[in-house]
């Protein structure tokens, strides 16, 4: 079948007209946050998303003025409001998401088959739609990271970067956690929670990356798997999908059941490569950068579609800056929290000179 005729950009409009059908069908329904310095408002027809794509940017909220990017959610379920069909053939679509063939310098577009979540993007008008034929169907993980690839989009020629890293500290600097899924991220960060570190991230943080790394606490969520949670059984009663646990991670909101455990961001002293060792102290050994690059970008560059040498830039950009250290991590968790304390307290002490 041949695909019918539109551009990247005629198709953004397209869908942009269905998101207004489908509000008109459904009520509009407008939330801002602030991600990075940039105001950014989501605006949804009929409240099936509105939980979902929200929840985690619950500590981002903004009051209500200009913004720089609006982006549009609607389910066709919930609406009875199709998206337009279509302007390429199924040959397009790639195992990164991205629609070969159907983007340029203005416009991105993804589609994920499988996961049924289409995305795109309009650089020159700062508008994106987010559209799935039924919330029932959305992944689970969506909800743990909103806005991610559509940020990754928007924000290419910025020096913000969404990466794949969870990152504590305190008010004068912090570390970058990162690893491949499975690394020990997630355990790492919680086990930093009632420690005087705080959280700004699990999975995925937003990082500007130049003149000196900042982290920004991006998402309030926290995933564990079943072995993960059960290191942590204080925090059983906080897990917001208990009834789900049997085909999902277990997922904290932090924001809504220890607020106090965030912060808003921080400077990024070093980034840090967890290993599990399997004994009970936990150790940290400088590491060179090609560490610290090799633990960032591989799945970075994997999860976000596009741009994968301008990512790549940015990271180098960001390891160039930042220490690098190896955390060989104990069984004893309690000392993960200590060791990253005093670390982090002994670097911001060389960077302000105390």
């Amino acid at each position: 079948m041949t695909a019918r005729v539109a551009t990247p950009a005629e198709f953004v409009e397209e869908a942009e007209g269905c998101f207004g059908r489908a509000a008109n069908a459904a009520g509009l329904h407008t939330r801002t946050f602030e991600l990075g310095g940039h105001r950014i408002r989501m605006q949804f027809a009929g409240t099936r998303l509105l939980d979902q794509m929200t929840r985690a940017l619950a500590h981002c909220v903004s009051t209500e003025g200009p913004a720089e990017l609006r982006v549009l959610f609607f389910d066709t379920e919930s609406t009875r409001t199709p998206m337009a069909p279509p302007a390429w053939s199924p040959e397009q679509y790639t195992g990164g998401g991205q629609i070969s063939g159907f983007h340029n310098e203005r416009v991105e577009t993804s589609y994920q088959v499988g996961w049924d979540v289409f995305q795109c993007l309009d650089r020159e008008r700062g508008v994106a739609v987010y559209w799935t034929p039924s919330w029932r169907v959305l992944p689970w993980w969506e909800a743990s990271f909103p806005l991610r690839v559509i940020l990754h989009w928007w924000l290419r020629d910025t020096q913000l970067q969404p990466v794949h890293a969870a990152a504590v500290g305190n008010a004068d600097g912090g570390v970058l956690i990162a690893g491949p899924c499975g690394a020990g991220k997630s355990t790492t960060a919680l086990s930093c929670l009632g420690s005087r570190l705080k959280y700004a991230g699990d999975d995925y943080s937003l990082v500007r990356v130049a003149p000196q790394p900042y982290v920004h606490c991006l998402y309030n969520t926290a995933k564990l798997d079943p072995e993960g949670l059960s290191r942590f059984p204080h925090l059983a009663r906080r897990v917001a999908n208990r009834d789900r646990l049997d085909r999902e991670k277990a997922m904290l909101f932090l924001n809504e059941s220890l607020p106090e455990a965030l912060i808003g961001g921080f400077p990024v002293r070093a980034v840090m490569v967890p290993e599990v060792t399997g004994r009970r102290d936990t150790a940290l050994e400088p590491a060179a950068q090609s560490l610290a690059m090799l633990a960032l970008a591989p799945t970075t560059t994997k999860h976000l579609p596009s741009e994968r040498a301008r990512t790549v830039g940015k990271l180098v950009r960001l390891t160039k800056s930042a220490a690098c250290y190896r955390l060989l991590a104990g069984t004893d968790l309690a000392q993960i929290p200590a060791a990253l304390t005093n670390l982090v307290e002994r670097l911001n002490g060389e960077a302000l000179g105390r």
